[in-house]
């Protein structure tokens, strides 16, 4: 804001009244005294009032209901991560109030947010061909902890080389991804030294 006579910006506040204009927003009405020039004039300042927006966080089999706090000018796209409730939540999905599906929009036109949690662990499927039957099991895993085809691990009895690895998005034959990228690794039976043993990490019945 400058004086309306002589530009300064340095100026002192008389009155300050604060009006809601809609519910996305607040205007503060105000009445300012120059402190270069004595000029008395007023100002217009537009606030934006965040309002609470619904997101659905999804942990594995679990799903549950939470809310976050936006501006309605607020741009959020597939990737961004939001606090909620203390915990940093990446957005997987945007969906509008006419339930069509979109990579990013502004608050004001939101219906739902469909996120995950960072801070859990990823799982993972893994299945082994031994010649005629499949091995297979639901590991638990860091959601950074890379997969690479080639690698080789063992997991209980075998030891396998990762063959391919399925994505969210796509089926990889070569390359690597992270563990909360992936579906399921598939590998063969091999001998030799292995990566890691991933034993550990086998999901129990139940969990």
């Amino acid at each position: 804001m400058r004086c309306p006579i002589c530009g300064s910006r340095s100026f002192k506040v008389l009155k300050s009244k604060t009006e809601s204009d809609s519910k996305y927003k607040k205007v503060k009405r105000l009445v300012l005294k120059c402190e270069d020039c004595g000029t008395t004039f007023k100002e217009k300042l537009v606030i934006s009032k965040p309002l609470d927006y619904p997101v659905i966080i999804s942990q594995h089999e679990k799903s549950w209901k939470d809310k976050v706090k936006l501006y309605s000018d607020e741009e959020i796209a597939i990737g961004d991560t939001l606090n909620i409730s203390g915990r940093l939540i990446e957005i997987t999905s945007l969906e509008l109030k006419n339930g069509k599906r979109v990579e990013k929009c502004k608050a004001l036109d939101l219906g739902t947010i469909w996120g995950i949690p960072l801070d859990a662990p990823a799982r993972i499927g893994v299945s082994i061909d031994l010649h005629g039957r499949v091995f297979s099991r639901k590991l638990e895993l860091d959601r950074n902890f890379t997969f690479r085809v080639g690698d080789t691990f063992k997991l209980q009895d075998h030891i396998f080389q990762v063959k391919s690895i399925k994505t969210t998005d796509r089926h990889i034959k070569r390359g690597a991804a992270p563990a909360h990228k992936i579906k399921r690794v598939y590998g063969s039976p091999t001998r030799g030294k292995y990566r890691i043993d991933l034993s550990n990490n086998i999901i129990k019945a139940g969990s």
